[in-house]
Formats: C-alpha cells, sequence, structure tokens
C-alpha cells in the first residue's frame, strides 16, 4: 500500500488534518475526536507511523507510562505515483467524499444546516500567485482543524482538487 492510499483513508485524514494543525498525544487527539475509538485511533497512527506520515515528536514518562506525542512527518521524499496510480487515488479519494455526503444526505446535521454545498470556479494565476493563494488558504484553516470548544461549534469536511485546466 502507498502512502498515499494509507493516507487516505477516513480516520487517518482525520487524524492528518489533526495533526496538521500542530503535534499532539493520543489521548489528546481522542479527546477532541470521540467519534474515534481509542483502539482503532492507536491503529491508525500505527499505520500512519508505519508509512512514515507521522513521527514520534516526543516521549514523556507519566504516571508509570509513556506518553508520546506524534507530529507530521517532516520526511518529504515520496515517490511520485505513476498516472494510473494516481487515477486509482483520486478514485478512492472521490469515493471518501461521496461516503461523506450519503451519510450527510438524510441526517440530522442536513435538516438543521443550511451552511453545506459544492461549487466549481475555474481561475487564473500565475505559479507565485497560486503559491500565494494555497498559502492564503492553509493561514485561513489551520486555526479551525482542532475543536476549540466553543458553542455551537461543529465539524465540517473541506474537500479541494486543484487541477490545471485542459483545453478540448
Amino acid at each position: 500500500m502507498t502512502n498515499l492510499e494509507v493516507a487516505l483513508h477516513p480516520v487517518r485524514m482525520k487524524i492528518l488534518s489533526y495533526l496538521f494543525a500542530g503535534s499532539s498525544t493520543p489521548q489528546q487527539i481522542h479527546k477532541d475526536l470521540p467519534e474515534i475509538a481509542p483502539a482503532t485511533l492507536y491503529r491508525h497512527i500505527k499505520a500512519l507511523l508505519d508509512a512514515r506520515l507521522i513521527e514520534v515528536e516526543q516521549e514523556n514518562q507519566k504516571r508509570g507510562t509513556i506518553e508520546v506525542t506524534y507530529r507530521l512527518s517532516r520526511a518529504t521524499s515520496q515517490p511520485e505515483p505513476s498516472s494510473d496510480e494516481l487515477k486509482k487515488l483520486f478514485n478512492v479519494y472521490l469515493a471518501g467524499i461521496l461516503n461523506s455526503f450519503d451519510r450527510f444526505i438524510g441526517s440530522e446535521q442536513e435538516s438543521k444546516s443550511n451552511r453545506h454545498g459544492f461549487s466549481k470556479a475555474i481561475f487564473y494565476a500565475t505559479p507565485n500567485q497560486l503559491d500565494e493563494f494555497q498559502k492564503k488558504m492553509l493561514e485561513a484553516i489551520t486555526p479551525l482543524l482542532k475543536p476549540s470548544g466553543q458553542p455551537h461549534q461543529m465539524a465540517y469536511e473541506l474537500s479541494t482538487i486543484l487541477l490545471p485546466v485542459v483545453e478540448e
């Protein structure tokens, strides 16, 4: 299984998204993401460690046990997938989005929320402008990646696909 295939699992995507906002222990991740059972969380952390997508930042002795803090891996050298592998991974990604949408439709959240939708836009940018755009998106979303405990706060899923337009 490639690193991208490991990362595209819905539970692992939640863990990676959480760690994107900063280092954390499994206990803190479980506290903020209680829908992930502890045994499930540890199993997926192990898969992410094995794929070298996350790493141990520090280990502390705490009440007779070792508390481990994880962070996103700083290793960046990942082989580029072939076109066929990329198509397969994209289909897995789309299937995850469809699964989330299917769970949402008919749910209690659907009847209560008017803050959902999807859109598509074509825009024009130089490489520098695109870099700046992505940087600003990252800056905007990073503070929202972990629950803050504010009243009425709920989790939202944002999926993005960025592709150059290929003229027909």
